[in-house]
């Protein structure tokens, strides 16, 4: 993955965008600090001062990756309370909302030539890469974060969801939690197969249909009707 150093960005910067595409590539154990402080032209003694140290490094640049690519879920109202006496509408647009933010993260990640948040297309692709890995095969080490960093999505939805059926027990809850990200995960993990299938890319102009679509879905798959919502 070709990627030139900005030399404007500070060492740390360029140490974290070094170690995302050498740990992409190479994986933790195939990675060298050394390989990545060159690469990221710096002294390689800077990764233990900045970073502690290898696992250090691979941790922060999980989190680097998170905090660029991952769907603002703090900007999303919190889940109705359930006395609330628009609890219901509430929760469908909770819904609605918290489909719309993984939609738009998707699609400002692919698609762009300049290489959605992180501002190069080899960063982005390198980025893709290694969530996708931790994700599937999480290093112990990095078990706390993933958890941090998971869990607020579901509780969001979760919330909404325990709104509009409250006849349902906590697993059947998380079941439809998966039910939903389901759709909009197979839309940011997979853009080239789904490209290849539809023969080009979705773009920025279809994110509200696909809005509609998937909550559409997820509503009926819950039960639930927006008549009078």
């Amino acid at each position: 993955m070709t990627h030139t150093p900005d030399p404007t960005l500070d060492t740390r910067h360029r140490l974290l965008e070094a170690a995302l595409l050498t740990f992409a590539e190479k994986g933790f154990d195939g990675a060298g600090i050394r390989e990545i402080a060159q690469r990221a032209q710096a002294n390689s003694a800077l990764v233990q001062y900045h970073f502690g140290g290898k696992e250090g490094l691979y941790q922060e640049t999980l989190r680097f990756v998170f905090d660029r690519g991952a769907c603002k879920i703090r900007d999303l109202s919190a889940p109705p309370a359930p006395e609330d006496p628009q609890a219901r509408s509430k929760a469908i647009a909770g819904v609605r909302a918290h489909i719309r933010s993984f939609v738009e993260d998707a699609l400002a990640c692919h698609g762009h030539a300049e290489g959605g948040p992180f501002g190069s297309p080899a960063l982005m692709k390198a980025a893709l890469v290694l969530w996708n890995r931790e994700v599937q095969d999480p290093r112990p080490s990095v078990h706390a974060f993933l958890q941090e960093a998971v869990r607020p999505f579901i509780e969001h939805l979760v919330g909404c969801i325990r709104v509009l059926r409250p006849d349902l027990d906590e697993e059947r809850l998380l079941r439809m939690d998966m039910s939903i990200h389901a759709q909009v995960l197979y839309l940011h993990n997979h853009p080239e197969l789904l490209r290849l299938v539809r023969g080009r890319p979705f773009g920025p102009e279809d994110a509200e249909s696909l809005v509609e679509h998937f909550t559409t879905f997820s509503l009926r798959g819950l039960g639930v009707s927006e008549q009078g919502a």
